[in-house]
């Protein structure tokens, strides 16, 4: 009878571990709300140039040497590379461009501003190219990811998994069902939090990220409770060694006086 009983309990004890551990890889697991169905398609967002931006502006054409007017260069004057910190959008909503002068390009977005110059080199050049890029747009990923850091966005626009992605996912001591975006629009601060393992992301205003938004992953409770077990520790092993050099130094110093 003893022994059915501790075979139940043993039995009962694998179960209880085994949907523990199941419920614990559910948590962790992208989608697992999903449901087989026809996805919709996602809202498109296209980034729009604003006020202290800076925009990369490179033309080329059929003959190079043709296209050389209509870059910065460093030549001469000590003028700054666009290559190395772009157009500033100005407060008017400008930006001042070689033989053109100020061209507005706020509200724009980089294809409205490159089909914009388009139109205009076309006048002056042979099979004008354009390419416009952000020079200085940027999100940050902080928290429980694999490379928290910066990463740059030069087309403006990038989901948040794939922010997620390129810092390298979040790891099981990551909590993904409460990731927080900080974004700043026309002067406020606004905090969401997201759980990025529901389908439902696709519908978020922040499944696009825009300029400088700052995601930040917290860490789960138990990888909490780990670090502050483990300072514990630590500071007792601290305090253990101080008692034992005092001890010591206290008991060689008694046996001296003697």
């Amino acid at each position: 009878m003893r022994t059915q009983i501790y075979l139940f309990l043993l039995v009962a004890s694998a179960l209880l571990s085994s949907c523990n551990y199941q419920r614990k890889l559910q948590e962790q697991l992208y989608f697992n709300d999903a449901l087989d169905s026809t996805q919709r398609a996602l809202s498109h967002y296209s980034a729009t140039i604003k006020v202290d931006d800076r925009i990369s502006i490179q033309v080329s054409a059929l003959n190079p040497e043709s296209a050389i007017p209509y870059n910065l260069s460093v030549a001469g004057s000590g003028v700054v590379s666009a290559t190395a910190t772009g157009y500033l959008v100005e407060k008017d909503g400008t930006i001042l461009f070689p033989q053109f002068g100020k061209i507005s390009v706020e509200g724009k977005t980089l294809t409205e501003v490159r089909s914009l110059l388009l139109d205009s080199l076309a006048k002056f050049l042979v099979d004008p190219i354009v390419t416009v890029q952000y020079a200085n747009a940027k999100i940050l990923v902080m928290g429980e990811v694999g490379h928290p850091g910066e990463l740059p966005i030069p087309d403006g626009k990038l989901t948040i998994l794939e922010a997620i992605t390129l810092s390298g996912d979040i790891p099981f001591t990551g909590r993904k069902d409460n990731v927080l975006i900080v974004r700043e629009d026309n002067g406020q601060r606004d905090f969401a939090r997201i759980d990025i393992r529901s389908h439902n992301i696709y519908k978020s205003p922040y499944y696009f990220l825009r300029q400088n938004d700052l995601i930040f992953v917290e860490p789960t409770l138990q990888k909490i409770r780990q670090q502050t077990n483990q300072t514990f520790l630590n500071n007792v092993s601290l305090i253990t060694s101080l008692v034992s050099v005092i001890t010591t130094t206290l008991a060689l110093f008694l046996y001296l006086k003697k």
